[in-house]
């Protein structure tokens, strides 16, 4: 995440034909673990919010929402699917803002994203600090057997406007994830293509939940699937959640 150069031609792919299903398949499991214990109206933090599919639903459940994403084409995305929600162009890593909400959520593996644990400490410290006492953090985060078992395999899609291909690898040692993904998009006649790196971190799941001790948070933490996600982007997948105290 020390730039988001990466993650300005993903977000046309991810916009296309990555994002749908996954929050989908999650929802059941915010639900009963954080969105039907809030209040009417309750003010929520959609933190790396990409393009908005889950900002837009919890705007249409009528919490008051705020978006927040450090791609700026991401957000463009969003601007497009909720127009009336506020939006924000902030590093995870560096956002301060006031304890004006009841909760903050996280979906999509995004924390996986922030590769050192010194960051993902400070990432916690401002989701802290924006939270109301008694407010709630969920997020989720991929463990080890999504990166062994699933990161690796060659990924491709074809079809009349699109050809991607994904090539990942990871690295037990580092704990650290990659993937190379070559992507051509015809758009308004034009086949243009773009070649980048998206790369994830897997946090140890004890590690995690001590920062968030750390800073603040009383913790518990679940695998997707027994917490009521859907489908097969349940598989490897903890929802960790804390609470201000």
């Amino acid at each position: 995440m020390n730039s988001f150069r990466d993650y300005e031609p993903f977000a046309w792919l991810y916009t296309h034909y990555w994002g749908k299903n996954f929050h989908q398949q999650i929802m059941p499991a915010l639900e009963r673990v954080v969105l039907s214990q809030l209040p009417p109206r309750a003010a929520v933090l959609d933190l790396c919010c990409g393009d908005g599919r889950l900002t837009e639903k919890l705007h249409h459940r009528g919490f008051r929402t705020t978006g927040l994403d450090g791609s700026p084409r991401m957000l463009s995305y969003a601007r497009e699917r909720c127009p009336q929600v506020e939006l924000l162009l902030e590093d995870a890593r560096e956002f301060d803002l006031p304890p004006r909400f009841e909760a903050v959520i996280s979906t999509f593996d995004s924390l996986n994203h922030v590769l050192r644990t010194e960051d993902l400490r400070k990432v916690f410290s401002n989701v802290q600090r924006c939270l109301k006492p008694g407010g709630v953090f969920v997020f989720d985060l991929n463990g080890e057997p999504v990166y062994r078992e699933r990161w690796c395999n060659p990924g491709s899609l074809v079809n009349e406007e699109v050809v991607s291909v994904s090539r990942g690898e990871y690295n037990s040692r580092r704990r650290l994830a990659r993937c190379d993904i070559t992507l051509l998009c015809r758009q308004n006649g034009q086949w243009t293509r773009s070649d980048f790196q998206l790369v994830q971190k897997c946090h140890a799941k004890e590690i995690v939940a001590r920062l968030l001790q750390k800073t603040g948070f009383s913790v518990s933490v679940y695998e997707a699937a027994k917490v009521g996600m859907e489908g097969d982007f349940n598989y490897g997948r903890d929802i960790y959640v804390g609470r201000v105290s």
